[in-house]
């Protein structure tokens, strides 16, 4: 099942070299998603039924996301990040693609930190200075490129909508020294099966986390 044609079928490419641009179009895009809220719960309630957006969808190492949008012709996804660990939100990363967020419930305080050993490969906490520090709040929303390093320490309650562009570079980094150890990472989906920092979603999981949505009054 795919969701009817609608204004998001009309977004633009996000593979395009100016990031400002790329900032434009995903703000205008994750505002006006933020504001419909039954597109919104209608892009929820159909991920069971899309196995694109089902196998996309992650119980990770910082949080729980449903991918609730698949562009790849315009090479975009758009996500809800919910469910953050606390515990592990103390490891500086970067991203594999250039993202936009913004904040529907909760908040975090956001560190952007600048690296000291050039822009590109592996870092250690050593090779980081704090660059930016920022308080980001219900409505709050930013851009990052690829090859920015950044924490966000997340309230318990915190949910984002999150849109990615397409992939820039084959890995993404974080401060290894840094990780949890493995006994604070996501629970296997199946029992016997070892951890791992990213799973797929199960169904149960995804229902419980519609649930959380409802619950927060995010969608219906």
């Amino acid at each position: 099942m795919r969701t009817a044609t609608t204004w998001l079928s009309r977004v633009p490419s996000l593979d395009i070299p100016d990031l400002r641009e790329v900032q434009r179009i995903s703000r205008r895009l994750l505002d006006k998603l933020a504001d419909e809220r039954d597109l919104l719960s209608r892009l929820v309630s159909e991920v069971p039924h899309d196995p694109e957006r089902l196998a996309a969808s992650r119980v990770t190492l910082l949080l729980n996301r449903l991918s609730i949008y698949q562009a790849s012709d315009r090479s975009f996804e758009v996500r809800l990040n919910m469910n953050p660990r606390p515990d592990n939100q103390l490891v500086p990363h970067d991203h594999c693609y250039a993202f936009a967020t913004r904040i529907l419930a909760g908040g975090y305080v956001h560190v952007v930190r600048r690296r000291t050993d050039g822009w590109d490969g592996p870092f250690t906490g050593a090779d980081l200075e704090p660059a930016i520090v920022t308080v980001e709040r219900p409505g709050s929303a930013y851009t990052l490129d690829h090859t920015m390093v950044h924490q966000a320490l997340m309230e318990p309650d915190t949910v984002t909508l999150f849109v990615r562009g397409p992939r820039r570079k084959t890995l993404s980094h974080a401060a290894e020294e840094l990780m949890p150890p493995k006994d604070a990472w996501p629970a296997p989906a199946e029992s016997g099966d070892q951890a791992v920092e990213s799973r797929p979603a199960t169904v149960e999981e995804y229902s419980r986390m519609r649930t959380y949505l409802i619950q927060r009054g995010l969608i219906s």
